[in-house]
């Protein structure tokens, strides 16, 4: 319908319309709520369950694993991420309004006198339209797009939360592979002392005539063995100082403080059993499931796509073609009505059969990640229990060595046992307490593991 300009008052209801129209379509819209968005500082420690890491009583774990969370740039990229995808959303949602738009023109025209006599029509004037355009979702297509991208927000939090949840074990294991080695280098530089005196004796004896080359090369070779061994540890413990000031997002530098690993003990209770239901709290499952989602969301829209499109177009122009730009030079009109495709080529039912196949395929993700889920956990459990026993066992044999130790210590002080044997039995029993640390730290790191097989929930 087009009204043109005249004394009637058509088109001036049809003005009143069209502003009526608008304020309609812009009151039947919600905007995302402002709680749903995802701030900035949000709090992701709760990822991280602190209190399966406060079980083993050390604040300076606690500290990295603060920092790590709150520092590390590959995290602060994955937020970024997840608030571009709310943004993303938000896009998707402004395409429910109605869109009005506004130009300025320069119209130079001849109007034929003999077709409009007596009009007054000016040769040069200037038109200023207003345009408005709307798409119905009648169907709940734009719905379902939006629903689309509110899932890749939640596979996103998942993702997330995953990368926390796994930087935090990873920070604990660093840490505790520091402590470690802190004591490692302790203990080797006793082993070492201890090689070197047994050296010097021997050097003696063998200048006295009294030990022979062999045995003399044999305790050379033993020293330059704990020289390795020691050098070993120190390029050790500088790869673990990197690996920590990468974690929590500083420069390489000097080292860090960490406790004594001896004094480190886990006082939770270690499960025997855990249900299979546990892993369908991990986020990577969590995000799969967002993923499946999404895709049964985007074949309900292609199926949507046999549908018509319905949309209203409207223009309201006003003009000097008039004298002194009246409303009765005014032009206006309203367009709405349905558009559907008749012929694609197929593309539409190839489509739908693509939808179809990928769901399919994430499907088949999902049943493989939960597999995996379930065969970490197992794995986690069963290595957890094992290393138990063999550091329980290795607690034991220190006890022993200890013994040992102490009863050549007496030896020596009454005159039994030599020097050298005091030294061997010290490196041994030193041996047995560098096992006895190795085999506590693979206990940390299984429940650690155990930890992060779980998605956090231990």
């Amino acid at each position: 319908m087009v009204i043109k300009s005249g004394e009637n008052k058509a088109g001036k209801r049809l003005v009143k319309f069209t502003a009526i129209f608008l304020l309609l379509c812009l009151s039947s819209v919600n905007f995302a709520s402002c709680a749903e968005k995802l701030k900035e500082e949000d709090n992701k420690l709760n990822y991280v369950n602190l209190d399966f890491f406060k079980r083993f009583n050390d604040e300076l774990l606690i500290k990295y694993i603060i920092l790590g969370v709150n520092n590390n740039c590959s995290l602060k990229g994955l937020r970024n991420k997840i608030n571009a995808l709310y943004q993303a959303k938000n896009m998707e949602v402004s395409h429910e309004f109605p869109t009005l738009s506004v130009g300025a023109n320069y119209l130079g025209i001849k109007i034929p006198y003999v077709a409009i006599p007596d009009q007054g029509f000016r040769d040069n004037a200037f038109a200023l339209p207003f345009m408005t355009t709307w798409e119905i979702d009648l169907f709940g297509k734009r719905k379902n797009k939006i629903e689309m991208k509110r899932e890749d927000i939640n596979a996103s939090i998942y993702e997330e939360k995953g990368a926390i949840i796994s930087l935090a074990g990873e920070i604990a294991g660093v840490y505790f592979n520091l402590a470690n080695l802190e004591e490692q280098i302790n203990i080797q530089n006793k082993i070492l002392n201890n090689k070197k005196e047994k050296l010097r004796r021997v050097q003696k004896s063998f200048d006295n005539g009294i030990s022979n080359r062999m045995e003399l090369n044999k305790i050379k070779k033993e020293v330059n063995l704990e020289e390795i061994v020691l050098n070993n540890y120190k390029k050790q413990r500088e790869a673990f100082v990197s690996n920590m000031a990468y974690l929590i997002g500083e420069a390489p530098g000097e080292l860090y403080e960490v406790s004594n690993i001896q004094t480190i003990e886990y006082s939770g209770t270690v499960p025997d059993k855990i249900s299979s239901d546990a892993v369908f709290c991990r986020p990577d499952i969590l995000q799969k499931e967002a993923n499946l989602n999404k895709a049964k969301i985007d074949i309900r829209l292609a199926r949507k796509a046999f549908l018509p499109d319905i949309n209203v177009f409207g223009v309201l122009m006003l003009s000097t073609l008039t004298p002194n730009f009246l409303w009765k030079g005014a032009v206006a009109y309203l367009v709405a009505g349905a558009n559907e495709q008749i012929l694609t080529g197929g593309r539409r039912i190839f489509n739908l059969k693509y939808k179809k196949q990928e769901y399919e395929r994430l499907l088949n993700e999902y049943l493989d990640t939960d597999l995996k889920a379930l065969k970490e956990v197992n794995d986690a459990l069963y290595d957890l229990k094992r290393d138990e026993e063999t550091y329980r066992n290795n607690l034991d044999n220190l006890n022993f060595e200890e013994d040992n130790f102490i009863r050549v210590s007496n030896s020596l002080n009454q005159g039994v046992k030599g020097v050298i044997d005091y030294l061997d039995k010290d490196s041994e029993f030193l041996y047995e307490k560098s096992k006895t640390l190795n085999s506590k730290v693979q206990k940390f790191a299984d429940l650690i593991s155990l930890y992060k097989a779980l998605g956090g929930e231990l």
